[in-house]
């Protein structure tokens, strides 16, 4: 069965990152317009304080090649248990096929992570 190609990265993806201090796991909303990437991801952190909280954050960013940098804008606490400030993600990855990116991210408090983004391809 052959691969489906991904013309553009727009669409939904499944996101999984692993910090220092835990976990998050949520979704990609990706519009590519030329180089030009925006939209939001949506995402619950579980940092080892067992404490969860949901944030979504607007992004903007470009692909180069295979390459893609993106980072936070500004962000709304969906839900929260407690009083947070958040710092504003970044992630640069590289595309491993036309279904999945893997890369580093960087939050604006120093935090660093390994992360994945899979495509949701409809079959």
């Amino acid at each position: 069965m052959e691969e489906k190609k991904i013309e553009s990265l727009t669409g939904k993806w499944i996101y999984e990152e692993d910090y220092g201090y835990g976990t998050a796991q949520g979704e990609l909303i990706l519009v590519q317009n030329g180089k030009k990437l925006s939209g939001k991801i949506i995402f619950s952190e579980n940092a080892d304080s067992n404490e969860t909280f949901m944030i979504q954050e607007k992004i903007e960013g470009e692909i180069n090649q295979n390459r893609i940098k993106i980072k936070a804008t500004e962000y709304d606490i969906i839900h929260a248990d407690y009083d947070i400030r958040y710092e504003l993600d970044s992630w640069e990855g590289m595309m491993i096929n036309e279904t999945i990116i893997e890369g580093e991210s960087l939050d604006d408090q120093g935090v660093a992570g390994s992360f994945r983004f899979t495509k949701v391809v409809d079959s």
